[in-house]
C-alpha cells in the first residue's frame, strides 16, 4: 500500500510540474514596436480557424532588420502555440519565429536576414496537435 501511495504522490508531482502555466505565453503583453524609422512591407488582419484569433500583423523593414509586429492581438489559450511565417495556411513551407509571446496585446518578433518576400501568411499554430488557431494574410 505504501508503494502505491508513493506512486500516486510522485505521479501527482510530475503532472503538476508538466502543467506549469509559466511555460506558455503570458496573458497580456504591451511591447509596441516603434515603426517611425521603418518601412511597412505588408500587413493583414487575423482570421479565426480552429480557435478565435483577432488583431493585425505588420511586417516592417529598417536597414537590414525586419520586424513582425502584432497589434491588438488576441487568441484563446492553447498548448505549444507557435508563430510561423508561411507561404500558405499550411506548414509545408514556413519560418518558425518561435513561441507565441502572449495571448493578447501588442508585441513583435525580430526576423533574421531571411528573405521574407514569398511568405504572405502569419500562422498561429499549435505544434503539439498540428492545429491552425488562426492566420493573417499579409498584402
Amino acid at each position: 500500500m505504501k508503494k502505491f501511495s508513493l506512486f500516486l504522490f510522485a505521479s501527482f508531482i510530475l503532472f503538476a510540474i508538466s502543467c506549469d502555466k509559466n511555460n506558455g505565453p503570458v496573458d497580456k503583453l504591451n511591447e509596441s514596436y516603434n515603426a517611425s524609422q521603418a518601412t511597412l512591407l505588408k500587413k493583414g488582419s487575423f482570421n479565426s480557424n480552429a480557435h478565435t484569433v483577432k488583431g493585425c500583423a505588420s511586417l516592417y523593414v529598417s536597414g537590414n532588420s525586419k520586424v513582425l509586429s502584432f497589434e491588438g492581438f488576441s487568441t484563446e489559450k492553447g498548448p505549444d502555440l507557435k508563430v510561423y511565417l508561411s507561404t500558405s495556411t499550411g506548414t509545408s513551407d514556413f519560418i518558425d519565429l518561435g513561441t507565441l509571446k502572449a495571448n493578447s496585446g501588442n508585441f513583435y518578433y525580430t526576423i533574421d536576414s531571411t528573405n521574407t518576400y514569398k511568405y504572405n501568411y502569419v500562422l498561429i499554430w499549435c505544434k503539439s496537435y498540428s492545429v491552425l488557431f488562426g492566420n493573417a494574410k499579409m498584402e
